[in-house]
């Protein structure tokens, strides 16, 4: 593909995600306005475009994409634990700072720029794959999984203490009797029961949360009818194809409204360290594993997938745990990384052919 064909499919995008960000300087969009956009996209139209894509897809093509399977989980879930361990461990980075920058480091924009350019390259029905497997390991794996880690403590001493509170909380009702007998004895398996329940039903319900968005429902109930051979009707069809009509343009003006909304970059050698490694680093490592151990088209539309700019996800999660300086950093790894991307897209489109 020549650079020109490239740039016929990458420069549309970027005059969009422009449109937005001009709409997002004139605050033509409030916080609400991107909010409703935001909704339009993962809640309606970039899961009906996936369940029509994948219901679409013959079961034998489904079947073959279980390498990109494993090269989407060792980029998005396998790289995301060793640079955990590398900020926690090396940099001496806090639990929850490593867990947020991590997360801006492998989590790309591929719900929101990948159906455009993908698309463009491959097909729609051939870039909905690749999309629906990311949004399932990131919406039901990693996403939780962060969620999990930004509600521990950093030390363990803490720990011990929320623990020892956790117990004097539930003995101090011993004092009072229920059914006539004393409840003394009952305190500490009580207190164990309550420390040992809490994580694994906060993982549950988070786990729970995500299976119950049509992001990630929509493309696994695509692919139950693709794989048990239902047909499409052609009423669904064209509903369908009506409704995923909206999800490319709301996505990008997403994109560009939330970037105005974070304003000028602050370009410090952690946002340059994030942003580089999510547009440069990240594919080219996934694209070389995926030439080692899979095909050459399962190793472009696994790189492809996480060459996206930082997504907007990890900076929500920042504003709900982290600090300032960290929704200051990863809000402007945002940024630069979807300046860079305008450079480091057609050429990773070039390499990968």
């Amino acid at each position: 593909m020549s650079f020109a064909e490239i740039f016929t499919v990458v420069v549309p995008v970027f005059l969009v995600i422009a449109v937005g960000y001009g709409t997002g300087r004139r605050a033509l969009f409030d916080a609400g306005g991107a909010q409703a956009l935001r909704e339009l996209t993962m809640q309606l139209a970039l899961p009906a475009a996936l369940l029509l894509s994948i219901w679409q897809t013959p079961r034998h093509v489904l079947v073959d994409q279980l390498p990109l399977v494993g090269l989407l989980a060792f980029g998005l879930l396998g790289v995301y634990a060793v640079l955990l361990g590398v900020l926690r461990l090396a940099a001496r980075r806090s639990l929850r700072r490593a867990a947020l920058f991590a997360l801006a480091c492998v989590q790309p924009q591929y719900a929101f720029m990948g159906t455009s350019i993908l698309g463009g390259l491959f097909g729609t029905a051939e870039a909905a794959v690749p999309i629906a497997v990311a949004g399932i390991l990131v919406n039901v794996v990693l996403d939780p999984v962060v969620l999990i880690l930004l509600g521990m403590p950093d030390h363990p001493r803490s720990r011990a203490a929320v623990a020892t509170e956790a117990a004097s909380a539930v003995r101090r009702p011993a004092l009072v009797t229920a059914g006539g007998g004393p409840l003394a004895q009952a305190t500490a398996p009580l207190a164990a029961e309550a420390a040992s329940s809490e994580p694994r039903s906060s993982i549950l319900r988070t786990v729970g949360h995500a299976l119950r968005e049509p992001f990630c429902w929509g493309p696994v109930l695509g692919l139950v009818l693709s794989v048990s051979g239902v047909g499409l009707p052609e009423v669904a069809d064209a509903s369908l194809t009506l409704l995923a009509g909206a999800s490319s343009a709301a996505a990008l003006l997403y994109v560009g409204v939330s970037v105005a909304r974070i304003g000028r970059p602050k370009l410090t050698p952690a946002v340059w360290a994030i942003s580089l490694t999510s547009v440069v680093v990240l594919p080219l490592l996934v694209y070389g594993v995926g030439l080692t151990v899979a095909s050459a088209a399962d190793a472009a539309q696994a790189a492809l997938i996480v060459a996206f700019p930082v997504s907007p996800v990890p900076l929500m999660f920042a504003a709900r745990h982290g600090s300032t300086e960290d929704v200051r950093t990863i809000g402007s790894a945002v940024v630069l990384s979807l300046l860079l991307s305008f450079v480091t897209l057609p050429l990773l489109i070039g390499l990968v052919g």
